[in-house]
């Protein structure tokens, strides 16, 4: 890698955002991120942060089915324009990207990246659940969730990184907001989460883990009607959609409501960590 870059020490107070739309800002001031090709470059070295990404993988993401003619030297180029780009409104940041025999990388500290910061915290959740202590869990996966702005890089024009690299993404997210809304009612904080998992549960209308949690909420919060009247609406989307009716456990939890079964009270499964 450049040798002058290993000395470089990255401005705290300059961020990069990928968990939403792509943005830059430093001391919370946005500034203008490059388009196009560039755009789709720095995404793809931010979302694989503190990796050497190859050049096949970037050509990919930047070019999709199109690859030019010359790829290394096309790459090249655009890397070179997007140094350019960052140059003036980043400053320093532009010498953020390195070079080396493999591919290229943005080396970042997890305090200058959301993504790196939600991964890290993502880690103390898992570790505060290996240790016993759900509070604590709890708390690192709501100061995850909290880092989401909306879609994964929605301004940013590569199918290839909306198929391979955003849905992974999502699918950390989805498990962060299931399991901390499953401490939550472990906790007896089930009051707190009515309104919430309503809105998880249009937003994903199909995802069964939500809904079960809406209605257990629901019980607990000594609304049972509601609970059921939810039951029937999941019922309808997934029969007119697939056919189907609600998993066996979606199905076990409406009957022990119908039953008012205590153990409708005191159950909830947890998502593993």
């Amino acid at each position: 890698m450049d040798a002058t870059l290993g000395r470089f020490e990255v401005n705290r107070s300059l961020s990069f955002h990928v968990l939403g739309p792509l943005s830059v800002q430093v001391g919370g001031r946005g500034l203008p991120v490059p388009g196009g090709r560039q755009r789709v470059l720095l995404a793809a070295l931010l979302v694989k942060f503190n990796q050497v990404v190859s050049v096949e993988e970037l050509v990919d993401r930047i070019w999709d089915a199109t690859p030019p003619h010359r790829p290394r030297r096309a790459l090249h180029t655009c890397l070179t324009r997007l140094r350019h780009a960052m140059k003036d409104p980043f400053g320093p940041a532009a010498e953020l990207i390195r070079t080396s025999h493999a591919g290229y990388m943005i080396e970042l500290p997890p305090e200058n990246l959301d993504l790196a910061r939600f991964t890290e915290l993502l880690g103390s959740a898992r570790a505060a659940a290996r240790s016993g202590d759900p509070a604590r869990e709890s708390e690192a996966l709501r100061a995850a969730l909290a880092l989401w702005r909306g879609r994964v890089l929605p301004d940013v024009a590569s199918d290839s990184l909306h198929r391979e690299v955003v849905p992974r993404l999502n699918e950390q997210w989805m498990w962060a907001l299931e399991r901390r809304a499953a401490l939550s009612l472990a906790m007896g904080r089930h009051d707190e989460l009515v309104a919430e998992l309503r809105a998880l549960t249009f937003e994903h209308p199909f995802h069964e883990p939500f809904w079960r949690q809406f209605m257990l909420a629901l019980y607990r919060c000594g609304r049972r009607v509601e609970a059921l009247m939810a039951y029937g609406e999941l019922t309808v989307r997934i029969r007119d959609e697939f056919g189907v009716d609600p998993s066996a456990e979606v199905r076990a939890l409406h009957l022990a409501i119908l039953r008012d079964d205590e153990r409708a009270l005191t159950e909830c499964r947890v998502p593993a960590p």
